[in-house]
């Protein structure tokens, strides 16, 4: 049986807060635990740990929504060479992007900036912007202040990635890439307060 991009089986039971499902999973745990307290998590450890569909990226929320009442979202993303996003717009949150590991090329507005490890990018709301992946893999930090527009899953970034996410599972691999077509990406994304403008940059 293939697997579905969106809404397959195993996301309505991870991610549906209003499932009943979910009452009783480790992400509503989770979200309890952490919301409006302080709290120390490992490296590999999150609020939300999903694989991203197209590619093997992986994406871990240290921090969003529940935890600071919409004021941030922070974002350890781990990605393959090659791996960029659609050109897009944050109609109502700033981003910056810090990195740990490897390079990336960072497109904001008429901006094109080469970032490795230990450079901070800023790329303010409402700017186009996009990254592209020139290592063999990269990891960073992502942030997003606030958090973004309220959709079906979530706020911003951490609900669309709620959505549209395979839930990480220690010890197994990225499922697969999974096609989808630009028009129904960009529609998925629009609910989140994201405005995809143009295609993504190419190695």
């Amino acid at each position: 049986m293939k697997r579905r991009f969106f809404f397959h089986k195993q996301i309505a039971q991870v991610f549906s807060l209003s499932s009943r499902q979910a009452e009783d999973s480790d992400l509503v745990n989770m979200l309890k635990i952490t919301a409006n307290k302080p709290y120390m998590l490992p490296k590999d450890a999150g609020v939300t740990d999903v694989w991203f569909p197209l590619w093997e990226g992986r994406y871990i929320t240290k921090i969003g929504p529940e935890q600071t009442e919409g004021r941030l979202l922070q974002l350890l993303i781990n990605e393959p060479r090659g791996a960029a996003p659609p050109l897009h717009i944050h109609h109502d949150a700033d981003e910056t992007w810090y990195v740990i590991d490897g390079q990336l090329t960072i497109f904001v507005g008429d901006e094109r900036i080469e970032a490795g490890a230990g450079d901070f990018v800023f790329g303010p709301k409402g700017v186009p912007h996009t990254f592209l992946v020139t290592s063999e893999r990269a990891e960073f930090m992502a942030v997003f202040a606030p958090v973004g527009t309220q959709g079906p899953s979530g706020y911003g970034m951490d609900g669309f990635l709620r959505e549209i996410g395979f839930p990480v599972v220690p010890g197994e691999p990225h499922p697969g890439p999974v096609p989808v077509s630009p028009e129904e990406f960009a529609r998925k994304v629009k609910a989140y307060g994201i405005e995809i403008v143009g295609p993504p940059p190419t190695l």
